[in-house]
Formats: C-alpha cells, structure tokens, sequence
C-alpha cells in the first residue's frame, strides 16, 4: 500500500480559522502542557475525513500527518531556530499521553492514547493519530465545539486552554449554556485527576485553591484575549465570570457566566460546519441500514444495496467497528458479491 502522509506546508492549508473539537473531547480527562496543547489543536486544524477514505477503502497506509518548520514558526509564533529546543520534549511526552473519554453511562472515563506516535526530527512534525479515536477525531457530531485557533493559541495559561474550550462550546444563543460544572468535572476538564480518579494535586482538595489558583486567572486571561465574550457579575457574591452551587455550606458546582457576541460571517462559517457535520451523521446512518443489507445478502433480490450506498459503508467501517459492527468472513464474503451485482447494474 502507498503512503499516506498529509503534509502541512503552508498555513493556508489548515481548513479554517477555527479547530473543532467534538463533544467528548471538550469533556475529556487530559492533562497537556501549554505546548502540548497547541500541538493538539495544529492536528485538529488539520484533520479530515477525506484524509482515511484511502485507508478505509485498503489503498493506502494509515494517515500521518506533518508540518514543516515555516507552519510551525508560524502557529508557534517563534523562529525557526528555536523549534527544535521548544518542540522535543512535548512531542516526546505526547507519544505516551492517555485521554480519558466520559462514558456518561456508566459514570467513568475510559482510558485510550491520544496518539500513536508524535516526533519531531529533520525540521518536520509528525502525528500518527490513534484510530480509536476516530470519531472524535473526525468529529462525527453536530455537538461540538469550534474554536478560534488565534485566541487559543494567544492564551498562555495551560489551564485558560481548556476552559476556552468549554465556553467555545456554547456559543450558541439557542443553547441553554455551559450547565454547572461540579467541582469532579472540573478537575478532570483541567487535568488534575489521576486514572483511579482521585485528584493528582492535593492542593486542589481545597476549594479556595481551584478558584484563585486556576479559574480567576483563566478567566480573566480569556477575558483579554476573546472579544467576542463577555463575562457577567454574579449578583449574589459579585464574582467576576462565575458563580457558586452549594449544598450547605460547602461549595459543590461552579456556574460560568458569560455570553458571546459572534459576528454573522463567523456564525454563517460554523453553521455551514455544522450543517456539514448533520450530513455525515446522515452516511453513518446510512451505512449502517447497508450493513444489515450486506449481512443479509441474497442475490438477485430486490432492495439490494447500490455501488453509493456500498461506497459509504466502506468509508464508514472504523466507526462502524468502534460502535461494535463486526466484518468477519461471512460478511466480507456477502460484500463481495454485493459489490459485483452492483457492480452489473451500475
């Protein structure tokens, strides 16, 4: 099989000026470096579904993507020179970070690599993405949150990068807002829970810590850098961005308050993504009606699936695969013939 390397040259080859990040991941466990952050959201500004459809159809290799000195010099904001020093130990160290992904159901976080492989060698940056992943990856979901690239990048503080994205979130007005995070919920959104759950940083174990230490500083940095958001009073304490949920006395959920002002080219732009997004939930549906027509296969039948809807169910296997489909042999067999009727009356 042929290569499959997606070469970021320039940076007008990133898809837009917003990364997306998918509901799950805007709600994941993961505790990055400032760094490792930016290098997180270069890979989201630059990944797309076209990218896998040669690997899915057996064409080519598993996609990797890389980005040359000049991108990086650019989304990094520093000189060519400096790359190597600044880039070899968060590339190292995100070879081996794990993301915690919220199983709402059962009420845990299910453990998976962030990547396969992440180097920095010869002046190119290389992330072979794990494709367990794929779904939030691709961001197979109208739920999710689109996130301006530039302000992301210009916000310093490690912690003000997820909380950024938490309130990318819920730009919309139609939406009711960001719901009250408990205090569990935000020490996972900032990376201070171990795998057995319990918090990494005792020092957070106090409220008082989590609130001056890491939420007033993120807000006010976001304040500065997003024009677009307003933050709100909260009348009854005359916090500035937040306010309290408590039971009793004790403190048990914090509310965001904030509102944002999007320009309508910018609201027509992440509408249009959406919309796109609406659409692909549509072939997953899709291909999963073909599945059931595939595994059910008999020639000569009337209903039998068409080369498109057979096209969509190949481009769809992964996602199929990680939401539980099975494609042993009997079922390959039945895509055979599927194919070659197909194939016939095209």
């Amino acid at each position: 099989m042929s290569e499959n390397v997606i070469t970021t040259a320039k940076m007008n080859q990133l898809h837009s000026d917003f990364f997306k990040k998918s509901h799950k991941l805007v709600f994941s466990q993961l505790n990055l470096s400032a760094i490792e952050y930016d290098i997180f959201a270069l890979f989201l500004s630059r990944v797309n579904k076209r990218d896998w459809e040669s690997y899915l159809k057996g064409e080519a290799e598993f996609p990797q993507y890389s980005f040359t000195n000049e991108v990086l010099s650019e989304w990094f904001d520093i000189n060519k020179r400096e790359l190597f020093s600044i880039l070899k130990n968060p590339a190292a160290r995100l070879s081996s970070k794990l993301i915690g992904i919220k199983d709402d159901a059962d009420k845990k976080f299910i453990y998976r690599p962030l990547f396969k492989e992440v180097s920095y060698q010869k002046g190119v940056l290389t992330v072979i993405p794990n494709d367990r992943l794929i779904d939030e990856y691709l961001c197979i979901s109208p739920a999710h949150a689109q996130i301006p690239h530039r302000t992301f990048r210009d916000l310093k503080r490690v912690n003000s990068k997820p909380l950024y994205g938490l309130l990318c979130r819920y730009k919309d007005p139609k939406l009711a807002g960001l719901p009250p995070q408990t205090l569990d919920d935000l020490y996972a959104s900032f990376g201070l829970l171990d795998q057995t759950g319990k918090l990494a940083k005792k020092t957070f174990a106090v409220t008082g810590n989590l609130i001056n230490k890491i939420i007033k500083p993120s807000i006010k940095e976001i304040d500065e850098k997003e024009p677009l958001i307003s933050f709100h009073i909260d009348e009854k304490t005359g916090n500035y961005g937040f306010g309290y949920e408590k039971k009793g006395r004790k403190i048990v959920a914090i509310r965001f308050l904030f509102s944002w002002s999007v320009p309508k080219s910018i609201a027509r732009e992440e509408s249009d993504a959406r919309k796109e997004l609406e659409s692909e939930v549509e072939a997953i549906s899709s291909a999963k009606m073909t599945y059931e027509l595939v595994n059910n296969f008999v020639i000569g039948d009337a209903g039998n699936p068409t080369m498109q809807e057979l096209g969509c169910l190949m481009t769809k296997m992964t996602e199929l695969k990680e939401i539980g489909y099975t494609f042993e042999n009997d079922f390959m067999t039945n895509l055979t013939l599927a194919l070659s009727e197909a194939k016939l009356i095209a």
